[in-house]
């Protein structure tokens, strides 16, 4: 099966040769294109909350966002996070730059009163409806530090022809589109393709880096357990 372009544009111009086999390719604005954008965002949507998965493509690093605080301010202790932060990917924040970085551990939120009268390196993201990063208030802090933390995004929604969708097989959300507007025919032929990329994306989350062993070690030192 062939393979189609990442963007939203790519997506439509596949599903139209499918469902209406003609090259005249849906215009944005047309009700058609509206429609299929809608169809596209649900099967992002759909493959971003698969239950279970954290997709590898949903990691991110707080400098390659397009927004969040990225450096330290004097006497300032809470920081904003990028808009498509969910939660921390790290167990530690870093502050400073090259090789001259310092550790700040992160916390449960739930362990805050444990730490009330510590001066120690640590810090938490508040997880409200506003997520910000909060550093211990009982340290001095800095201006002009890089901030650096790697943490799990939102899915990019596509909105125009040219935003790029981030799962690894568009062909999945080509053929959810195609699967729904087949809906009413009762061919089910789509949704099977689409459920079956769906899951070739989850074997491919999943299998290991090059060279690394997939098995639990065989632990044999006296005391392991029998």
């Amino acid at each position: 099966m062939a393979a189609i372009g990442n963007t939203l544009g790519d997506v439509i111009t596949y599903v139209n040769s499918l469902y209406n086999v003609s090259s005249d390719t849906p215009t944005a604005g047309s009700e058609e294109y509206i429609v299929w954008t809608s169809l596209c965002q649900i099967a992002v949507n759909l493959w971003e909350n698969e239950e279970g998965m954290l997709w590898g493509e949903l990691f991110g690093k707080l400098a390659d966002a397009a927004d969040g605080d990225k450096t330290t301010g004097a006497s300032d202790y809470s920081y904003s996070v990028p808009t498509n932060f969910r939660f921390p990917a790290s167990g530690y924040v870093w502050l400073g730059s090259g090789t001259s970085k310092t550790a700040y551990k992160v916390i449960k939120q739930s362990e805050l009163q444990l730490y009330e009268n510590d001066t120690g390196r640590w810090c938490y993201f508040l997880m409200d409806a506003s997520p910000t990063l909060e550093f211990n208030p009982n340290i001095t802090m800095t201006a002009g530090q890089t901030i650096s933390y790697n943490y799990y995004k939102k899915a990019t929604k596509p909105t125009t022809g040219t935003d790029a969708l981030e799962m690894s097989d568009p062909l999945f959300a080509a053929y959810y589109i195609l699967s729904e507007l087949k809906k009413e025919e009762g061919d089910a032929s789509a949704a099977t393709i689409a459920s079956q990329k769906l899951e070739a994306m989850k074997t491919k989350n999943e299998i290991p880096a090059w060279f690394q062993s997939d098995n639990l070690l065989n632990k044999t030192e006296e005391g392991f357990g029998c």
